[in-house]
């Protein structure tokens, strides 16, 4: 998911990141574009007093903090046709007192900064006449910013365009409210067994047991399975010409996607994918253009794996999960039309996630917000907009629109990554998980519970049994659809 894999993600989690104390130096910023929204970073700005940018990590672009008031961060662009601006921040609020100054040439528009938590704040619209400017952000007010991500500059009406046409593409995920809960599987190049040596990758993808890997997810009573590819080092379960050609070696003779989709299929069980872009894995990242100071051949190169990916599956692979969205993908200003539109190759009605971790909503293009969290509480105090009853979309808030799930840990890791150890017991009791779930099932958002397995598929008698107690519990008010 979202972080280093080596690491338990729920310590990864609450863990203090590093941060970087040397002095950031201004890179060119992108133009303002006149048909789309553009980001400017904060981590890319120059930046004066005492703000320090948070390292999140290679092929990741983390935020800035530690403001006191005076602190600035700074940009220098130009504008490609005049006209009106919406302008907006992704900023963590410090709470009441909090606010911010933006200031343009010689123009200063202010924004509280609200409740405390990630949000998107507004400073308004703002009319720029085609040229260069230098925008300066400042934190004012009694109470400091907590953390700056992101500037958005976006034309009113194509605002209103993108949230149209996003509308338009937005996939049914009834079928997910109706399957009751899915379960992900974190089953990686660095997934190991019970004892002993692991298997190469490939070599477990040869040996791994579909039809009993089948039979424990049809006893658990899941509706769909988010299985996951190219995380830890990049490596795909089965062929894929694209990746091939970038670097060989990633790839294996067994098609374990083809397989598991075909016989989950068979069972009415719905298979996503989930997609790392692999940036901790060095050869594999050195090969994607991704440290190019223009990202088009990156993004482009994205496009022709997923879209390839999406080809050979056609209507068998009901979604794409892809993570690190909102620290490598969306600080980078790409298409998101034409990525969702790569990742629903071959089936249009694909769901798509993006995973924006803890932040708002990323773009207009996908349909899920992941709610990615190790425990069991939403990262947001927005059930508000999720109501009992309500339709499993948000209908307000920072994720207004989105199908809400809930990406969680029955056990204690994302995935079995310890060697000669067993699985650890289930975090919760039965009696502590089913009335989580049942609240979330009672507003429709879907709950995505994380297992551990083995590297042959395989998970312990005590998840599997917290599974089926939890299947029993809520069967009767929720049979799952298929």
């Amino acid at each position: 998911m979202a972080h280093r894999l080596i690491v338990s993600r729920v310590i990864l989690a609450s863990a203090v990141l590093l941060v970087s104390s040397l002095p950031v130096v201004a890179l060119t910023n992108p133009p303002i574009a006149s048909e789309s929204r553009t980001v400017f970073i904060g981590a890319e700005g120059t930046l004066v007093g005492k703000i320090s940018v948070v390292n999140m990590g290679p092929g990741k672009m983390g935020w800035i903090r530690s403001w006191t008031n005076g602190d600035s961060v700074t940009w220098k662009t130009t504008v490609e046709r005049s006209g009106d601006y919406q302008i907006a921040s992704i900023i963590e609020s410090s709470g009441i007192g909090c606010g911010l100054n933006l200031v343009l040439d010689e123009r200063t528009f202010h924004a509280d900064c609200g409740d405390k938590g990630w949000k998107r704040v507004e400073f308004g619209t703002l009319h720029l006449a085609a040229g260069q400017y230098t925008f300066t952000l400042s934190s004012v007010g009694d109470t400091p910013l907590a953390k700056f991500f992101t500037l958005e500059f976006v034309r009113p009406k194509v605002a209103l365009h993108l949230a149209d046409e996003g509308r338009k593409q937005m996939a049914d995920t009834s079928w997910m409210v109706a399957a009751g809960y899915g379960l992900m599987f974190h089953w990686t190049s660095q997934t190991v067994p019970r004892e002993g040596p692991p298997q190469s990758y490939c070599d477990a993808v040869r040996n791994f047991d579909v039809v009993r890997f089948s039979d424990m997810v049809e006893n658990s009573g899941a509706g769909f399975v988010v299985f996951t590819t190219s995380h830890a080092g990049f490596y795909f379960p089965g062929p894929n010409p694209v990746i091939d050609s970038i670097l060989p070696g990633r790839t294996c003779p067994r098609d374990l996607v083809g397989d598991l989709a075909d016989e989950l299929n068979r069972r009415n069980i719905r298979l996503e994918l989930y997609f790392h872009p692999g940036h901790d894995d060095k050869p594999w990242w050195e090969r994607t253009h991704f440290d190019d100071p223009d990202k088009t051949a990156y993004f482009a190169q994205w496009r022709q794996i997923i879209a390839q990916i999406g080809r050979q599956y056609g209507k068998r692979l009901a979604g794409f999960w892809f993570d690190d969205a909102a620290f490598t993908y969306y600080p980078f200003n790409p298409s998101w039309q034409q990525m969702t539109a790569a990742a629903r190759t071959g089936n249009p009605k694909r769901v798509v996630v993006y995973n924006s971790w803890i932040l708002p909503k990323l773009n207009d293009f996908y349909d899920i917000f992941a709610d990615e969290n190790a425990g069991w509480e939403t990262q947001y105090e927005e059930l508000g907009y999720l109501p009992v009853g309500g339709t499993g979309r948000y209908t307000g808030g920072s994720q207004q629109g989105l199908q809400a799930e809930l990406a969680a840990l029955i056990g204690q890791d994302w995935g079995h990554f310890k060697r000669d150890t067993p699985i650890a017991p289930p975090r919760m009791t039965v009696e502590a998980f089913v009335p989580k779930i049942k609240d979330a099932l009672s507003r429709k958002m879907v709950p995505l519970l994380a297992i551990e397995v083995y590297q042959d598929g395989s998970t312990s008698p005590e998840t599997l049994q917290v599974l089926q107690a939890i299947h029993a519990a809520i069967k009767p008010a929720n049979p799952p659809a298929r």
